[in-house]
């Protein structure tokens, strides 16, 4: 009788401890990450700014907006993720380096759930934006191209 209360008694405090390291991992994110393509600086700037191609390449469903900026060397996107509802910021850059081209994103976002958000900063915030560097890449036909932290 008494272990049933043992076992009780560790599942909550199994749960307790999850929802306390939730609230006490911040709830907002900032990844870079950085990639090296063999495409000129134009050829990606277009596809990155143009809304309507993201459904081609991008390796999930997602819905685009385009907050007003005045960079032009910044393509700023605001992106909702049409699975999960989340809602996230890109910053893409681009750069010239001898023959290839540097793709930095910086993704920023918001995790409220504390659980989600616990385990979520054990694995790494960085993963979608891994993907989708990846997924951009694969576009290109360049695949086994390496993600970098920045």
């Amino acid at each position: 009788m008494y272990w049933i209360l043992v076992i009780m008694a560790a599942i909550a405090a199994g749960i307790i401890a999850l929802v306390v390291g939730g609230l006490v991992t911040p709830a907002d994110y900032c990844v870079v990450r950085r990639i090296r393509l063999q495409r000129s600086t134009h050829e990606l700037r277009t596809l990155l700014a143009d809304l309507d191609a993201y459904d081609q390449w991008a390796p999930s469903p997602v819905t685009i907006e385009r907050p007003a900026s005045s960079d032009t060397e910044v393509v700023a996107l605001r992106v909702t993720d049409d699975d999960t509802k989340s809602q996230i910021r890109w910053e893409w850059r681009i750069e010239a380096d001898s023959a290839q081209s540097v793709i930095t994103l910086t993704e920023w976002g918001r995790v409220g759930n504390p659980v989600i958000r616990f385990f979520a900063a054990l694995r790494g915030h960085g993963g979608n934006a891994e993907r989708t560097l990846r997924a951009l890449a694969e576009h290109f036909d360049e695949f086994g191209v390496s993600v970098e932290r920045a």
